[in-house]
């Protein structure tokens, strides 16, 4: 009887080991398809560190093939790191478009509309002064200026 117990224990151990490897497989398959590489760095307006909102990379190609976009929310300080499959893995190795999303609901502490004289020029109408970067292999650094928008 103990021949038979171990032969199935044995079977049933490489089976599970084989499920445990397919199952890695397709878990790594299906989020990082294309390599990604670090990407962090500064938002701000008018020399000024932008105090929130999103940074987001989107990926310039042709068809379904540019890749995933990458976000990052803007910290109090300015600074940002990007994520693209997970948080902070940084975004697709090629050239994006760079998008600035306002805080959510700009409204000062009296619940009234956003004052301009204390916090600068509205976010909802700010783009990033430079609209395309090159994310290239290796460690990337970028000091995004938000800008009015000339029309």
């Amino acid at each position: 009887m103990s021949r038979v117990r171990r032969s199935l224990q044995s079977v049933i151990g490489a089976g599970a080991a084989l499920s445990l490897a397919l199952i890695s497989v397709a878990w790594t398959g299906c989020g990082s398809g294309t390599a990604t590489a670090p990407v962090s760095g500064t938002v701000s307006i008018e020399g000024h560190p932008m105090t929130g909102g999103n940074i987001t990379f989107a990926p310039i190609g042709s068809g379904t093939n540019a890749g995933r976009p990458a976000t990052g929310q803007v910290q109090t300080d300015g600074t940002f790191v990007l994520g693209t499959y997970a948080k902070q893995d940084g975004a697709v190795v090629g050239r994006h478009r760079v998008l600035y999303s306002p805080p959510a609901g700009e409204h000062d502490q009296e619940g009234g509309e956003h004052d301009e004289k204390k916090r600068g020029p509205s976010s909802k109408r700010l783009v990033p002064k430079v609209e395309e970067v090159e994310v290239q292999a290796g460690q990337n650094q970028f000091n995004i200026e938000l800008v009015t928008p000339s029309n």
